[in-house]
Parts: C-alpha cells; sequence; structure tokens
C-alpha cells in the first residue's frame, strides 16, 4: 500500500514539476560549491532513502548534468528520479580508480532502487570442460565440480559459456546455416552441460585447456579462422563473440593456475 501511494505521489511530482527541478530546488549557487574532483555522489529522497548512486570523473561537471535536465526531453525513469531528489551529497577521492571502487561498496550496501547495475554480488561459477568418445562438452556451475578441467570460480562464467558453445557450434557445424542453430544458444538460454558430437572433440578440448591454463588464445583463433568463408552477417556475430572471449582471456587467463586446471578468480 505504501509502495503504491509512493508511485502515484511520484506521477504527480512529475506532472506539477517545473522543467528544470534540481535548479528550482537547490539553484545555483548549490552547483558552483560541488568541487572538480573525483568522487561519487548521492541523490537523496525524503527523510533518509538513497535513491542513486553514482560515481565522476568530475563531480561538479556530472552533478551540472543532473542540474541542467530538461523534463521535457529526458528518459521517463531519470524524469522520476529528479522530481524526487531532495538531498544531493558527495565524497570526493583521490582519483576516477577510487571512485569507482568506492561507488561498488555503496552500490552493493545501499542498493538504491534507481540504480539498475551493480547492486547485487558478482555472482561467482565454475566452467569446466572434457573431450572423450569423439565429443566436447562444456559446462558452467556446480555440475563441473569433478571434470579434469574447470576453471574458476570466476565472474561472467555464464556468458562465457554462452559464447563457447556458440562459437563451438559455428566451428563444428562449418556448412550449417545460423538458423539451425539450436534457439537456446541463440538466445543465450544455454543449458548448464552442453556436448558437441564430432571427430575434431580431442583437438577442441586441447585448446580449451590451453585457453583456460592461459598459455594460448588460439583457441579464439581457431573459431575466427573457422568462420573466414561464412557470410559476412555470420561473422559479425561470431567476431562479436570470438573478441569479448580473448577480452577475458587476457583479463582472466593469464595469470598463474593451481594443478589440476583450476584458475585462479577473475579480477
Amino acid at each position: 500500500m505504501v509502495k503504491k501511494f509512493l508511485k502515484v505521489m511520484e506521477k504527480q511530482l512529475v506532472m506539477f514539476a517545473p522543467k528544470k527541478p534540481l535548479v528550482e530546488r537547490f539553484g545555483a549557487e548549490f552547483f558552483r560549491q560541488v568541487p572538480e574532483r573525483p568522487g561519487v555522489y548521492l541523490l537523496c529522497g525524503a527523510g533518509a532513502g538513497v535513491l542513486y548512486v553514482g560515481k565522476a570523473k568530475n563531480l561538479r561537471q556530472r552533478l551540472g548534468d543532473y542540474r541542467s535536465a530538461n523534463l521535457d526531453v529526458v528518459p521517463r525513469k531519470l524524469r522520476r528520479l529528479l522530481c524526487a531528489v531532495e538531498r544531493i551529497l558527495w565524497d570526493e577521492c583521490v582519483d576516477e580508480s577510487a571512485a569507482l571502487e568506492r561507488e561498488r561498496e555503496l552500490l552493493l550496501t545501499l542498493q538504491p532502487r534507481f540504480n539498475t547495475v551493480g547492486v547485487r554480488a558478482a555472482r561467482r561459477e565454475l566452467i569446466g570442460w572434457r573431450a572423450a568418445n569423439d565429443a566436447v562438452a562444456v559446462g558452467c556451475g556446480e555440475l563441473v565440480n569433478d571434470w579434469p578441467g574447470r576453471f574458476g570460480p570466476t565472474v561472467g562464467a555464464t556468458r562465457v559459456h554462452a559464447a563457447l558453445l556458440r562459437l563451438l557450434w559455428w566451428t563444428l557445424h562449418p556448412a550449417a546455416h545460423w538458423a539451425e542453430m539450436p534457439r537456446a544458444l541463440r538466445a543465450g538460454r544455454c543449458a548448464r552441460e552442453w556436448s558437441f558430437a564430432s571427430a575434431e572433440a580431442n583437438e577442441a578440448g586441447e585448446r580449451l585447456r590451453l585457453f583456460f591454463r592461459g598459455e594460448s588464445p588460439e583457441l579464439v583463433e581457431w573459431f575466427v579462422w573457422s568462420a573466414a568463408r561464412r557470410p559476412a552477417f555470420e561473422r559479425e556475430w561470431i567476431a562479436q563473440d570470438a573478441g569479448w572471449l580473448l577480452e577475458f582471456y587476457e583479463k582472466a587467463c593469464v595469470e598463474p593456475v593451481e594443478e589440476g586446471d583450476v584458475a585462479i578468480e577473475l579480477h
């Protein structure tokens, strides 16, 4: 009932608010006091409610963007936020990197309702692979705990898993059209374990091992080379997954790993 009442009040505020509500509410002098320094800021509602947490390389410039925002042209969500802001607080940081770290901490702690990214701790899971009997399988989550090849736990395991499965499908089905790819793979809603029957299974398994041990990114090169003769539409799709996988390799896989193909987590 309370939430419904607040939503009604927000709608009324939006209907009758001035075009630039923060100018009316705080005045120009308030924004001139904001330091031109890196930091984090809190946009707060009535009472002690934190509505939004953000970071900025230049606090005065960033908050100035909110000050000059015109309700006639901004997105609906931002319009609702600006109409609800009653207080603005900030905290300076030594540099933008420190501001980013501080923002992450505040998002996890405060979980403001107008933030949509970073308000939950990133999920860390294992990625596993195995090749046997002319088949290669890639899995994600607890089911790979006993697999001989595994990496993690790491942030982004679900995305890595989906990208790997799509790229393996393209490579192991060189004559297939993209529409023949299982819909679950196309949509990224992959089963936790997915197997491909192929005479190249052992080769794929070895490439996966070298990739996750940080010894060679040849797996990605293999995917790209295999797609060289595909239509441009399909190559673009493959290039996007391959580029993201290569970025993951450079950030997560090149660090030293423990024996048994168990790597340190992504940083």
